[in-house]
């Protein structure tokens, strides 16, 4: 997985030490490319929704179709 975050200050991802030996003043504006090496941790889009709860409410909402319905629109090819 890979993930830019723009314009982050070099004093909220560096300590002072690195900051210096790098010529870096601490308010510099920094883009930075985060990059896995492995997909281990790396989390489902559905368990990314859940997590968020950007779609619970939804929920509460009637169900517009179903499992007939898609029966019934694809009869052809269940058969």
């Amino acid at each position: 997985m890979k993930t830019t975050i723009n314009r982050i200050e070099a004093g909220r991802l560096l300590p002072q030490a690195d900051l210096k030996r790098l010529g870096l003043a601490p308010k510099r504006a920094l883009r930075v490319i985060l990059e896995t090496l492995d997909d281990e941790d790396e989390i489902s889009v559905t368990a990314m929704n859940v997590q968020g709860k950007a779609f619970d409410h939804l929920a509460d909402e009637p169900e517009l179709y179903s499992d007939d319905d898609l029966i019934e629109r694809n009869e052809d090819f269940v058969r």
